[in-house]
């Protein structure tokens, strides 16, 4: 299988692109975007290439169309889920707000009582990168 991946290297650490149908074994945080912006993609990539402590990163990248297995299980590796609300794939959409580490862009609509992890801010995309690799750096 070949691998879809792009490496860029942050503080002798990288960060590794994965597209549909591919995966890679490294160790490192897993990150599961879904369907997002290109505005909501520029954003969570400015803010990975300015922190100042980054660990190796892993990140899914579906475009909400990709087969719905794979992105199952690429949600069970990750440690954060960030995703496009107003996505037309209504149930992942769904599915993913039922996830306790999800992080949304857009508006929710019926499912707003759910999941309260709406990204209203830079600051707080910052925020969910800096406990994920303090955790993993306690490892």
């Amino acid at each position: 299988m070949e691998e879809t991946e792009r490496k860029a290297t942050v503080n002798n650490n990288k960060i590794t692109l994965v597209t549909y149908p591919d995966d890679v074994l490294q160790d490192g945080i897993r990150i599961l975007v879904f369907d997002l912006t290109p505005a909501h993609t520029q954003l969570i990539s400015s803010v990975l290439y300015n922190m100042k402590e980054i660990q190796n990163t892993v990140i899914y990248v579906s475009n909400g169309q990709d087969d719905t297995q794979w992105v199952l299980d690429k949600k069970q590796k990750c440690s954060i889920i960030l995703y496009n609300a107003e996505s037309q794939n209504q149930t992942m959409v769904g599915y993913l707000t039922a996830q306790s580490n999800s992080y949304y862009f857009g508006e929710l609509k019926t499912l707003s009582s759910v999941n309260n992890n709406k990204i209203i801010s830079r600051e707080q995309i910052e925020m969910i990168m800096e406990d994920q690799y303090k955790k993993y750096a306690k490892l």
